[in-house]
């Protein structure tokens, strides 16, 4: 979908969607695009990660160069051809996830909000069980393993009591794991065997004709998921199912040859979209309340009293930055958002300065290589106007109030216009804690400043 979704038939895609969930009749299937670091404005997977660090590992070995970038798939074959032993290998794996344990996302909070009662997870994370605690549900969690005879026993999942099922296995099973290729072909042969079958909850859920699947991120140019579909049972339902897929889907080779496989009678559509978004949509049109939710720092958001920030950016760099807004505003800082798209047009001249002047506290400008090799561009109009406003703050104990605050995403110089001011760089998830620190330390001093007015006054 185009960055001005949702168009109107794209609303009413939403309402079709909203309409199964309601039933019960949509089961939600995450991919690995969508398990991403809490926190993070670059929305790396957490698999790629899990590569880096397999690849990292072999290159404190002797005599083992710098293999590149691999899947985590290749990545696990590489070591263990490498160190034979399946222990570490799986140690590795372990440590990784568990560091991201009782972690989620903006993204995850968003659907956990939604009365999904079965949630297939490519992906070994916890996100969605911890958004769906957020949302005040009580998840159980399940996992195939495809190297043990025993069957899995479960409760029939609700919307109160949702399952979230790993398909590809559990770290705290470790040999479940679906992590070399060797294990992607035993993992199959189990499946289509049905040794060990599926636990029947899941099983009955997926084969019910009036089941439709919503897919986020699962990556159906991977060939063995034609296998794994068709296995499942979840090709000819009545309903079509939606498979939502970021840029890399559609920019990789083999897009074209698995859109066609399974469009036609296995009713599968595909539709390019943001996930940040369309979540944040989807529960818009389900009209959920949603819950008051914790911050990462575990303190409640007032959306009353808390520092509204807004986003000067490249068009281009758009995903990033709706990973950023979400990632401040789990953390208690509101994002303001131009909900009829005003940047996109002309009308975007004429509230310009009313917004930057009037309607928020800071405007934080997200430097990237992309913007840096812009010709022209709103943004530069957008920094002209709030340095000027930056230029009419006041002071606290000889210290001027912070009004922009230039961030960069990757490696970039600094504009000409933010060259006096100082620039956090936010390439890992911890440095967004940075930015928000430097948010609350500016937005306490304004508090404190209030006071004093009121107490001269």
């Amino acid at each position: 979908m185009a960055e001005s979704w949702p168009s109107e038939s794209e609303r009413r895609e939403l309402r079709g969607l909203v309409a199964r969930i309601k039933r019960g009749d949509c089961v939600l299937i995450l991919g690995p695009r969508t398990s991403v670091p809490a926190g993070d404005p670059q929305r790396t997977p957490l698999d790629e990660l899990l590569a880096a660090e397999i690849v990292a590992a072999l290159e404190r070995e002797a005599g083992s160069g710098r293999p590149g970038p691999l899947t985590l798939r290749r990545a696990a074959e590489l070591h263990y051809r490498v160190r034979h032993d399946r222990d570490e290998l799986e140690l590795l794996v372990q440590d990784f996830y568990a560091r991201h344990t009782g972690q989620t996302t903006e993204f995850h909070r968003n659907l956990a909000q939604l009365p999904f009662k079965l949630c297939v997870n490519a992906s070994p994370d916890g996100l969605m069980a911890s958004a769906f605690t957020e949302a005040g549900k009580h998840p159980r969690t399940g996992h195939y393993s495809f190297g043990h005879a025993g069957i899995l026993r479960l409760g029939s999942p609700s919307a109160e009591e949702p399952l979230v099922y790993h398909l590809f296995g559990h770290p705290d099973d470790p040999s479940s794991l679906v992590l070399t290729e060797g294990d992607l072909i035993d993992f199959l042969v189990s499946v289509v065997r049905g040794t060990p079958p599926l636990p029947d909850q899941v099983r009955s859920i997926l084969a019910d004709p009036s089941t439709s699947c919503l897919f986020l991120g699962f990556g159906f140019h991977n060939w063995y998921l034609r296998v794994l579909l068709q296995v499942l049972n979840l090709y000819g339902h009545r309903s079509r199912a939606f498979a939502f897929e970021d840029r890399q889907f559609f920019e990789h080779p083999e897009h074209e040859q698995a859109v066609g496989f399974f469009s036609g009678e296995r009713l599968i559509d595909f539709r390019p979209l943001q996930w940040e978004a369309f979540a944040r949509h989807l529960r818009e049109a389900y009209g959920t309340v949603s819950r008051p939710m914790a911050t990462e720092t575990g303190v409640a958001r007032s959306d009353d009293t808390a520092p509204k920030v807004f986003l000067s950016y490249a068009s281009e760099d758009r995903d990033s930055v709706e990973a950023l807004a979400d990632s401040l505003q789990s953390r208690g800082v509101r994002v303001w958002q131009d909900t009829q798209d005003l940047r996109a047009g002309d009308d975007w001249n004429r509230v310009l300065v009313d917004v930057i002047a009037r309607r928020i506290d800071y405007v934080v400008v997200v430097q990237t290589p992309t913007m840096l090799s812009r010709i022209t561009g709103v943004f530069h109009r957008e920094i002209e106007v709030a340095l000027k406003r930056q230029s009419e703050m006041g002071e606290l104990r000889g210290q001027r109030l912070r009004f922009v605050l230039p961030v960069k995403l990757g490696a970039c110089e600094t504009l000409s216009a933010l060259s006096s001011t100082h620039v956090l760089t936010l390439n890992d998830p911890g440095d967004v804690e940075k930015l928000v620190a430097s948010i609350q330390e500016d937005w306490e001093r304004r508090s404190e400043m209030r006071s004093l007015r009121q107490v001269v006054a």
